[in-house]
């Protein structure tokens, strides 16, 4: 065992480091202001349970309306309608190169924020292994696979260790 739990170890070290490094970094941002937006969303999300408060084909045509006047033939890649609450809305996300998010107010169909839009932080997507694509996927899940398996052969060698110490007569869970 523990000559599996080194090899695995040398192959896993490289990846655990990124996945580790990266997953600091994302817990800093999110104690230095980063759930900001996981709460605008958890927000939106019981909004909707809500009775809606403006008609959804209306608030879908005047949403329309708003994003061809600010951005004439912009491919759109997202609409998501929340007519629900006191402030019912619409955001929407313009595909390209340069994409933005809009977000329309529900009642008057004009823009309320127009911003630069990235899907998830670069850190999220290396710390996922979404920067490598499908790949990373695949990576992810190696990765995983590595960090239990080091785990089982950890544990492994460790009460391997443990046993012949109580049989030299020495006690004690840790040395």
């Amino acid at each position: 065992m523990r000559k599996y739990h080194r090899w695995i170890s040398v192959v896993a070290a490289l990846f655990l480091v990124v996945v580790g490094t990266t997953g600091i970094v994302l817990q800093v941002q999110r104690l230095l202001g980063g759930e900001e937006e996981q709460e605008r969303e958890r927000e939106a999300a019981t909004e909707t349970e809500a009775a809606p408060r403006v008609d959804p084909s209306a608030l879908l045509s005047r949403t329309l309306a708003a994003v061809q006047q600010r951005a004439p033939g912009r491919a759109l890649a997202s609409i998501e309608l929340l007519p629900g609450g006191d402030d019912p809305k619409a955001m929407v996300v313009l595909a390209g190169d340069h994409a933005r998010r809009l977000i329309v107010d529900g009642r008057d169909g004009v823009v309320v924020q127009d911003e630069p839009y990235e899907a998830e932080s670069l850190i999220l997507r290396i710390h996922s292994g979404a920067i490598f694509g499908e790949p990373g996927v695949f990576l992810g899940i190696m990765w995983g696979i590595a960090l239990v398996g080091l785990s089982l052969t950890g544990a492994w060698v460790y009460l391997d260790l443990y046993r012949r110490r109580r049989k030299s007569g020495k006690s004690g869970m840790f040395w």
